[in-house]
């Protein structure tokens, strides 16, 4: 059985470790076409966070795709050839969810601002600030999204004594998480009851043509002014000039952003991740899209594949 690991440096032979001589394993760099021409038409597995009409010609065996990242969007559906099975490889979801309450108890209690206050010899909060700060328990969180990632975020938040409620793209395959109301994301007014009544709002839905600019200047006013967000999923689900004037104007009182508008294109560029400028924002927390970017979720996650190879070799 054939393997084609495509455009992710220095996996194959990580999977040869796990998976030993039975399998032919390649590593293809997408630009490649005489590789791609070469390695593609008898793989019977390609591991891809992308697919195009593009490729469908060359993929005559394939028949499953595995994807080793939380979103798919960049996998063309409706190129692949007929009876091609698409997995993700999950194992991210864990540090996602981590991230996520973090960065919820890193805005609720004003930690980057008490931080670079106190540097300078100004004691903002607390006792001798006079300022309050908020907690997570007993607040109400959102999810756009329930998927691994969503469920593990509520496992969390339940922990902090948060009350939560979900919306799903597919709530006929979602897994009952005891405390956590689950209803169709697809329903416009489902959404705007949602955004408006929570305290804290996770986006980890994935990007499509209903979720894309689903969180635009109409729906960010109906948030409480109180109420902050995470995005972890994909930046174009929010609307990015919405997005900016709400946080720049304390329509909302913050956010905590690990995905962006701006990628550089090879690593170590360095360049801004936004059009505008969300870093000169004190209610913004900006990270560099690594929440899920941890040495135990790689080993998960090369694990999954691997889980998810024996599997289909097993079935065929």
């Amino acid at each position: 059985m054939k393997i084609v690991v495509l455009s992710i440096p220095n996996w194959s032979h990580r999977l040869v470790e796990r998976l030993g001589s039975a399998y032919s394993i390649a590593d293809v760099d997408a630009k490649d076409q005489i590789a791609l021409a070469r390695e593609l038409p008898d793989a019977d597995i390609l591991v891809s966070g992308s697919f195009s009409a593009a490729l469908a010609p060359l993929c005559r065996s394939l028949r499953l795709l595995i994807s080793p990242w939380a979103g798919t969007e960049n996998i063309d559906r409706s190129a692949l050839p007929a009876g091609v099975a698409v997995v993700s490889s999950g194992g991210t979801e864990e540090p996602i969810a981590e991230y996520a309450i973090a960065m919820l108890v890193a805005l609720r209690r004003r930690l980057r601002e008490a931080d670079r206050a106190l540097r300078s010899g100004e004691w903002a909060f607390g006792f001798w600030g006079g300022a309050f700060v908020d907690e997570l328990f007993d607040s109400t969180l959102g999810l756009l999204g329930f998927g691994r990632i969503g469920r593990e975020v509520v496992k969390r938040a339940h922990a902090f004594g948060m009350r939560c409620s979900a919306l799903t793209l597919h709530p006929e395959r979602a897994v009952d998480v005891s405390g956590c109301a689950v209803g169709p994301l697809a329903e416009l007014d489902a959404v705007d009851s949602l955004v408006a009544d929570v305290d804290a709002l996770v986006i980890c839905c994935e990007l499509s043509d209903i979720t894309r600019g689903m969180i635009d200047a109409r729906r960010l006013a109906l948030m409480k002014a109180s109420a902050a967000i995470v995005n972890v999923a994909r930046a174009p689900i929010c609307v990015e000039r919405d997005l900016y004037e709400a946080l720049r104007q304390k329509r909302i009182a913050g956010a905590a952003l690990d995905v962006w508008y701006e990628y550089p294109k090879a690593a170590g560029e360095r360049m801004a991740p936004s059009a505008f400028p969300f870093h000169e924002l004190d209610n913004v927390i900006m990270t560099p899209h690594y929440s899920g970017w941890t040495r135990a979720a790689l080993a998960r996650r090369l694990e999954g594949i691997v889980r998810t190879i024996e599997s289909f070799a097993a079935s065929a």
